[in-house]
């Protein structure tokens, strides 16, 4: 195939695809589901090669999903021979373990020797299973809300439903008193796999295997065990890439956004089944005795006199005359809550740092943590088996491949902690499908302020996984040497449009 490392690429613009032959080095395969996450990285050593599989999914909605899922599946069972030294799943969220839900099949054929996953999946640990109770709470609220304001007369409620739901899709399901089924399903498909030895990694964790010549060390990163950082809402925007068109309001604190759900389950008494109750029971700050039924407001009093009952007047002309109602004006803050419930799961992602313990390079694979979660390891500090200690700052400083986390959004990327990726190797990825993010969602995704600052750290080594295009957007950037950027280009190989290949060699 003609080498087309030669050719200026334009962004966005479709290009032959580029084919490299691989000398002895680590592959970190980026796969293109679309809007979502899947990566197999191999290690070679002793004539075999070693897989970690991180994540397999894709946003709800995407066209053609199942078959997407199921073509890369067995693309992994191909080149991994049906095993996997690790599965990883950094958290239930749809666009990164729905592979597992709609490939079950396929992913039955594949073995893993063990499994990776966070202290928040572990069914005993109360933070986490305290956690999860809040959340579907507070999804099964979110979705109802969505479901009164979809049915409203009014066109601005409706738009309302409509912003809400696009959050709310992002756990694969909407409206359900479990957050997410499916996504619980697929998650529980993954941790199901794991073996007596397997544990659930907590942030201070490190694991040290022999995956390649010099061995590997895996450090966690993530997710916090702290209720709070589980949660966004004390770091400000600013400490991030998102514009300030988006930062009008804050999340809601979590106890005026319980107290919202709790109304809203609560009013629903007469129809609502036991899940939802039970939901609304965690919740409720006050005992549901003192609750006041929305319908008892507009029954009148026994007394047919109005100058005994003064307010029965007016309440009638509110509840017959359409266009004084506001009944589903405090319905409109549904959206804030499902980017906090969105929020709340991403920042329950597994962050680890993989080190070539014989370069001391650094793979980073962030999930889609946030702000919050960021700032809970940067002066985490590592104590190794041999009596070193290792930082954060120091993994940070040798981070050579950096996930960008959640498809490239303004909140998921700390600046601080991009700026300590000092590498002059750095090279950056971004796993997302730009044109339906942006296009066809609206959403600024990857971040207008995200894309600069990534170009400027990584000196326009940024790879992208957007369908059908070309994964370089650079040409030859200021910074680097054409030689540099040449080796950049032929380690790069996009000749399977399943996938991106980055070949990071072993010294």
């Amino acid at each position: 195939m003609p080498n087309a490392t030669k050719k200026t690429t334009t962004p966005g613009k479709k290009t032959p695809p580029r084919k490299k032959a691989a000398n002895a080095s680590v592959r970190i395969r980026m796969y293109r589901p679309g809007l979502g996450d899947c990566w197999l990285l191999t290690f070679p050593h002793a004539g075999k090669e070693n897989h970690i599989l991180i994540d397999c999914g894709v946003f709800i909605g995407t066209p053609g999903q199942k078959d997407r899922l199921n073509n890369i599946a067995s693309h992994i069972r191909k080149t991994t021979g049906n095993r996997v030294n690790a599965l990883v799943a950094t958290h239930e969220h749809w666009d990164h373990v729905a592979g597992f839900f709609f490939a079950q099949e396929q992913f039955s054929g594949l073995k893993p020797d063990e499994v990776w996953a966070a202290w928040t999946e572990d069914p005993d640990q109360t933070i986490a299973t305290e956690n999860k109770k809040k959340t579907n709470a507070m999804a099964a609220a979110v979705g109802m809300a969505v479901t009164r304001m979809m049915t409203s007369e009014s066109a601005y409620d409706r738009e309302c439903g409509v912003a809400a739901a696009k959050v709310m899709d992002f756990s694969g399901a909407l409206g359900a008193a479990n957050f997410s089924e499916r996504s619980d399903q697929a998650m529980q498909f993954v941790t199901n796999q794991r073996k007596p030895g397997d544990r659930f990694l907590e942030p201070g964790d490190v694991l040290e295997r022999d995956w390649i010549p010099g061995g590997l060390r895996v450090y966690v990163l993530a997710p916090p065990k702290d209720r709070d950082a589980l949660r966004q809402g004390r770091t400000p925007h600013e400490e991030g890439f998102k514009d300030e068109k988006d930062n009008k309001s804050r999340n809601p604190k979590d106890g005026a956004a319980f107290a919202w759900a709790s109304a809203l389950l609560g009013a629903s008494d007469a129809t609502a089944n036991t899940e939802e109750q039970a939901a609304a029971d965690r919740v409720r700050p006050f005992d549901i005795s003192l609750a006041w039924p929305e319908e008892e407001m507009f029954k009148q009093s026994a007394s047919t006199d109005t100058a005994s009952d003064p307010i029965w007047p007016l309440t009638r002309r509110y509840r017959d005359e359409p266009w004084r109602r506001i009944d589903n004006d405090w319905l409109h803050s549904a959206a804030s809550l499902a980017l906090q419930l969105d929020n709340s799961i991403n920042n329950t992602s597994l962050v680890l740092a993989i080190e070539l313990v014989a370069s001391g390079k650094v793979l980073l694979f962030v999930g889609d943590s946030e702000l919050e979660s960021w700032k809970s390891w940067q002066n985490r500090v590592f104590q190794l088996r041999n009596g070193a200690r290792v930082t954060a700052g120091d993994l940070l400083a040798r981070t050579v491949f950096y996930k960008v986390g959640h498809h490239g959004s303004g909140n998921a990327t700390l600046r601080a902690g991009l700026a300590r990726m000092t590498s002059p190797e750095l090279v950056a990825a971004v796993p997302t499908d730009t044109e339906f993010a942006s296009t066809k969602q609206g959403w600024d995704m990857p971040a207008a302020k995200l894309v600069p600052a990534l170009a400027a750290q990584a000196k326009g080594r940024v790879l992208y996984a957007d369908p059908g295009k070309s994964c370089v957007r650079e040409s030859n950037p200021a910074g680097l040497s054409p030689q540099t950027w040449k080796q950049f280009v032929d380690a790069v190989d996009e000749a399977d449009p399943l996938c991106v290949d980055y070949h990071l060699r072993i010294p």
